[in-house]
């Protein structure tokens, strides 16, 4: 699994790139570890800011030694090389190059059980040799990774297999009782998986100069016992075919495997398919929520709607009383005027006259108040912003009043200071408080 990636990490994963018209998420340049399937762990894409000298004196240190180990143990052990050492090449090779489709452009294998089988039948170097040699990877041949990027890769993975199969005969041997046998194995699967840990860990902390807990944290997740379990079992699968081996002969390994292989694609597929079906879930379940916030918001909208049709009918049924109350008044002076008795006395009809006049004054401030209300709503008010003296301006609108001046007594401090705002509007709302 490569870190950083948002990915959930896996059990010995390869993430391989694929281009992206695929339907693939292809990779960004990073030097970060992939889990091959083999339950070892390689490099991915190289990182564009990589610390290049401190990266390849590590990639030194790993494969010129161990190259120039094999090159020089190699031939005390030309005996060993027969035609089974090559069926075991093959079939980890077979293993590593079978895409396995999963989840987050992961490709799984299960060379790890091989590896560590044969380290238990072959002595220590032999493991290594078949590791270096059967341990491909598909990228290879698509020139995804460069060349001394794949020998790092193959060479921290005979590393590994070469510190396993050398603690397991140590401690024992295929034909030691299986109370050494077990402890053996178990101990083996953790030395084995350590060594290709920590070369992966430390080549990605230098190359992207991130902390050597925080790869590993990225690269077992937040299960790092079930995953430490996992490889131990798998461990066990491996003695499983080592005795095999040694009891029934190379066939019976072919056999154990053939079935294996395909029992693992049908696994994998079926894990795709539920990853695939938990993927549509979770765009299903996000439609259904943003489909309830959009069904919350037009509630709410309809509320709204509700609440200011209410309040429109409150205003209208304000302003048709505010208006009957002045026009009702000017009908009714008016009617009284034609009267014989009111039209030949000028004191009655100098008083209505007034009257009528102070009706038809503030059924005309009703009307502007509506036009400033609709202006305002449609926001097309034009303001005309001027120095004003708060002082003048209530003098100006009193005597505006014309006989209501009279009753009327205002008191304005003379400290007041000058406002800048509009003269006409304030006036406005003046009258109207008067």
């Amino acid at each position: 699994m490569v870190p950083g990636s948002g990915d959930a990490p896996s059990r010995w994963g390869r993430l391989s790139r694929r281009s992206p018209d695929r339907g693939d998420v292809a990779l960004m340049d990073h030097a970060a570890p992939t889990d091959t399937g083999a339950g070892t762990v390689v490099l991915g894409e190289a990182e564009p800011r990589v610390n290049r000298v401190w990266t390849a004196i590590l990639t030194l240190l790993v494969v010129v030694p161990m190259l120039a180990y094999l090159v020089w143990v190699l031939p005390r052990y030309s005996d060993e090389l027969s035609f089974s050492l090559l069926f075991f090449i093959f079939a980890v090779a077979v293993v590593d190059l079978i895409p396995v489709p999963a989840w987050g452009g992961l490709q799984l294998s299960l060379s790890f059980p091989i590896l560590l089988g044969v380290a238990m039948i072959y002595p220590a170097p032999i493991a290594a040799f078949v590791a270096v040699v059967g341990s491909f990877d598909p990228r290879e041949f698509r020139r995804e990774i460069p060349f001394f990027r794949a020998v790092w890769n193959r060479c921290q993975v005979g590393l590994s297999f070469l510190a396993g199969s050398a603690v397991f005969h140590h401690m024992a041997s295929l034909e030691s009782p299986w109370t050494r046998v077990v402890p053996a194995i178990l101990l083996a699967s953790v030395v084995a998986y350590t060594v290709n840990t920590v070369c992966v860990a430390l080549y990605t902390s230098i190359s992207r100069r991130i902390s050597v807990g925080s790869v590993l944290a990225k690269m077992h997740g937040t299960a790092p016992y079930e995953f430490l379990l996992s490889y131990l079992g798998l461990g066990l699968f491996g003695a499983v075919i080592a005795r095999f081996y040694v009891s029934e002969g190379l066939w019976s390994v072919a056999v154990l495997l053939a079935p294996l292989i395909f029992a693992r694609q049908m696994y994998f597929r079926s894990r795709l398919l539920a990853d695939r079906l938990a993927e549509q879930n979770r765009i299903l379940a996000d439609q259904a929520r943003k489909l309830e916030e959009l069904l919350e918001k037009e509630h709410h909208r309809v509320d709204e709607l509700r609440e200011l049709n209410r309040m429109k009918g409150e205003f209208v049924a304000v302003v048709s009383h505010e208006l009957r109350t002045p026009v009702t008044a000017l009908i009714g002076y008016a009617k009284t005027l034609r009267e014989p008795e009111f039209a030949d006395d000028p004191v009655m009809r100098q008083e209505f006259l007034e009257r009528m006049e102070r009706q038809g004054d503030r059924l005309l401030r009703l009307v502007e108040n509506l036009l400033t209300a609709s202006r305002i709503e449609s926001r097309q008010l034009p303001v005309s912003v001027g120095r004003v003296l708060f002082e003048d301006l209530v003098t100006e609108v009193v005597e505006g009043l014309a006989v209501e001046s009279d009753r009327i007594k205002v008191d304005v401090p003379s400290d007041l200071p000058v406002l800048h705002t509009d003269r006409q509007l304030l006036g406005r709302v003046v009258s109207n408080l008067l």
